[in-house]
């Protein structure tokens, strides 16, 4: 389990608590998004390709790049560890933990910009790799890494 960490003068980081009612109130005001908190949404997101189950203390599936950054700051202000999560396709666990969970497949998975002369592409965090190929083919140009040992795994892995 986590152990508490020092984040900021008298402030400390440890797992979040298990659907906790405040900080599920304020996610729903403040962030654009599905905000998942009751125990058969938590525990969709308990568990990856891994052997590993930890249930999350919540899940937010914002719509809006200011969405994710507002759930983070929120969770900052709480205390709550925060968990970028993708297809869940991690065989070793990284996609599970006793933390507020910021799945981004839903909504944010759009190739933002793509610039040929310089070679890069700006994508959101829930794009997959394929759709960013494809997005680049037109250019004569594709991007080799695989971050998973799956084509369904996106940036935010």
């Amino acid at each position: 389990m986590l152990d508490r960490v020092h984040v900021a003068p008298g402030r400390t980081l440890g797992p979040a608590p298990l659907g906790d009612p405040r900080l599920a109130q304020r996610l729903r005001r403040e962030v654009d998004g599905d905000v998942l908190f009751t125990r058969a949404d938590r525990g969709r997101y308990a568990t990856d390709a891994s052997i590993y189950q930890v249930e999350p203390g919540g899940v937010v599936v914002p719509c809006t790049i200011e969405g994710a950054a507002a759930a983070m700051a929120i969770a900052r202000e709480h205390g709550v560890p925060v968990l970028p999560r993708g297809g869940g396709t991690s065989q070793c666990g990284q996609t599970v933990n006793r933390a507020l969970v910021i799945d981004c497949t839903k909504h944010l998975r759009h190739v933002v910009e793509v610039d040929e002369a310089a070679r890069t592409a700006i994508v959101e965090p829930g794009l997959v790799l394929s759709h960013l190929n494809l997005a680049l083919k037109p250019y004569g140009l594709f991007y080799p890494w695989t971050p998973a040992p799956t084509p369904a795994a996106p940036w935010a892995a």
